[in-house]
């Protein structure tokens, strides 16, 4: 929802909110540490442009999880030392959802990222059927899709298939 107003990122996010009352899930909110904390989300996705993890912390407290988008290895490194519990990095290839002036890590540099920060590295940017078995093989946590997920005419077929794929190689 970047670029939408407060009140609709609200609005949204209370609506997310209740389904955790009949739904096991962990919600996170995409920016915004304040609207995390006012509907008890698990936690926030913060990005290099946004509120820092120390003043994040604070006002979520040590119970919800933080993290952070980085796109180098400086950026990790830094987002560990501050407290994040956990870091997205890409873009790992390029991608649709992303402009085409975004910095691309590539699987050498995210396996140098892995292997350097302690916290869970979360993989994103340009991840497909091709290529995430090599993603996953650098030790990356997990992995985060959304092209792949959104843009096929049956999504629910792509879900289940990576859903399989990961369940029997990894």
């Amino acid at each position: 929802m970047k670029g939408k107003g407060r009140g609709k990122i609200l609005q949204q996010a209370k609506a997310i909110a209740t389904l955790k009352k009949s739904h096991r899930f962990t919600f996170i909110v995409n920016d915004n540490p304040v609207v995390a904390r006012e509907v008890g989300a698990d936690g926030v996705h913060l990005g290099q442009d946004d509120m820092g993890v120390s003043e994040a912390r604070r006002l979520l407290g040590p119970s919800r999880l933080i993290g952070v988008s980085t796109h180098s290895l400086s950026e990790a490194v830094e987002a560990e030392k501050e407290g994040a519990d956990y870091i997205a990095c890409g873009a790992i290839f390029p991608s649709i959802s992303k402009p085409k002036d975004h910095i691309v890590i590539s699987l050498p540099g995210l396996k140098k990222i892995v292997e350097t920060v302690r916290i869970p590295v979360v993989a994103i940017g340009g991840i497909n059927r091709g290529n995430f078995r090599n993603v996953l093989e650098t030790g990356a946590s997990a992995i985060a899709m959304i092209s792949s997920l959104t843009t096929p005419p049956d999504i629910a077929f792509e879900v289940s298939y990576f859903s399989q794929e990961i369940a029997r190689n990894f």
